[in-house]
């Protein structure tokens, strides 16, 4: 794909198949990647290439010229980049759902602004979680200002995306005992550029490198009433009343699931092109060719197997989350539920191929292939950082419990 040469823009406005695009572009990110993933630290050469590819703004509507894609296109997107570096997937991932929960949440012309503002080549990044106690106990202050805005003050953990974004979605909590209707869970878009945001490059773990995962300090943080996405409170109320925005946990799950099933896709292909150019059979199988013994044979089809089933289980749920899309306002909480449910299992399905892919492809390798110039180690050490952003024993709980006793999940960020 050409780029732009455009000197008033940087944006390509290339409306090509976006899945070829992005294979294109991951295609030129694979020298030097293990280097790169094992030094981790941002990854701004590659947001810069998504940037301006034009791929910031595949989900979003034609009217505001962006690609239009569906669901189904987005997420097989998402896979195609995580198959060659998963923490591209995982950042060009949040990125989507981010821009995606303004218009769940946000007011039409909230909206319009943040889709004009990602269609103009504008990273979203994620503020929400923070090291505490409990995953919902937060200690980022909002404080109420009299015109209707807040002033944020605290820091975040694990912020996504945040390094090196343009905007940023945060969560804080306010208490105004004098006006109650205005205390409680805050949630906002701002700039990141604000005076007293710092997003820190201090992200450093044993996978996923290069997620710019780190902390966010917020320090006397205004934020302008029209940033403000809702009333106080009204993510919790949307879950809890089943609401347009309790799509936000499938959405992130269902964008995590196909990360890891296109890391497991780039482990499993990275697995074979090793052992056809590389590999050596073992003395007693009485082959000449590692390709032919029947063990080697054997584990890539029981992985291939169990790859294809994860892959099969999220292209359908990408159909779902399409169908559930399209009813808007009209979502019922059976409809929710069902996709929830079925996310879930995705989830499921996805980790454990991941996991096992992950770890697998060293059997047939052989030790040769663990040396750190291959970087075969980052496809088993991404997915098992990131399965445990939260534990999927509560998924397969969730299913169990509503195919059992017919209860549904109960809504959340990552339910």
């Amino acid at each position: 794909m050409t780029l732009t040469d455009d000197t008033t823009s940087n944006i390509s406005t290339h409306r090509g198949n976006p899945v070829a695009v992005a294979r294109e572009l991951a295609a030129g990110w694979r020298d030097g990647l293990a280097e790169r993933d094992r030094d981790g630290g941002p990854a701004s050469r590659e947001k810069e290439d998504l940037r301006r590819s034009g791929l910031l703004s595949l989900a979003v509507p034609e009217e505001y010229g962006g690609w239009g894609a569906d669901w189904p296109t987005v997420f097989a997107v998402i896979r195609e980049i995580a198959k060659v570096d998963g923490s591209l997937g995982h950042l060009y991932g949040y990125h989507l759902v981010c821009a995606a929960f303004v218009e769940l949440l946000g007011s039409p012309d909230q909206r319009d602004a943040t889709y004009r503002r990602v269609v103009e080549g504008s990273w979203t990044g994620n503020a929400s979680s923070e090291n505490n106690s409990h995953i919902l106990d937060w200690k980022v202050r909002a404080t109420p200002r009299e015109d209707g805005g807040y002033v944020l003050d605290g820091t975040k953990h694990f912020c996504s995306g945040a390094l090196g974004s343009d905007l940023l979605l945060v969560f804080g909590v306010a208490q105004d005992d004098d006006a109650p209707e205005r205390s409680g869970i805050i949630t906002a878009v701002i700039p990141t550029d604000r005076e007293g945001v710092r997003p820190n490059n201090d992200w450093n773990a044993l996978g996923m490198r290069r997620t710019d995962s780190g902390t966010t300090d917020f320090h006397q943080v205004e934020v302008l009433p029209h940033e403000v996405l809702g009333a106080p409170n009204s993510v919790i109320t949307e879950f809890f009343t089943f609401g347009r925005a309790s799509l936000f946990g499938p959405l992130v799950q269902l964008i995590f699931s196909n990360v890891y099933v296109g890391i497991a896709t780039g482990a499993l292909e990275s697995a074979r092109d090793y052992t056809l150019a590389h590999a050596r059979p073992w003395t007693p199988a009485g082959v000449t060719e590692a390709t032919q013994d029947p063990y080697v044979v054997r584990t890539f089809g029981e992985l291939a197997i169990a790859l294809q089933g994860a892959d099969a289980a999220a292209r359908d749920a990408a159909h779902s989350v399409q169908r559930v899309w399209e009813e808007g306002a009209a979502l019922t909480p059976a409809d929710r539920a069902s996709l929830m449910v079925q996310v879930s299992g995705v989830k499921v399905l996805a980790t454990e191929a991941g996991l096992s892919i992950g770890s697998r492809i060293f059997e047939v390798i052989g030790a040769r292939g663990t040396h750190p110039r291959f970087g075969l180690d980052r496809f088993w050490r991404n997915i098992r950082t990131h399965s445990l952003h939260d534990p999927v024993s509560y998924k397969i709980a969730d299913v169990g419990q509503h195919f059992l006793n017919g209860r549904d999940p109960v809504p959340g960020f990552t339910s």
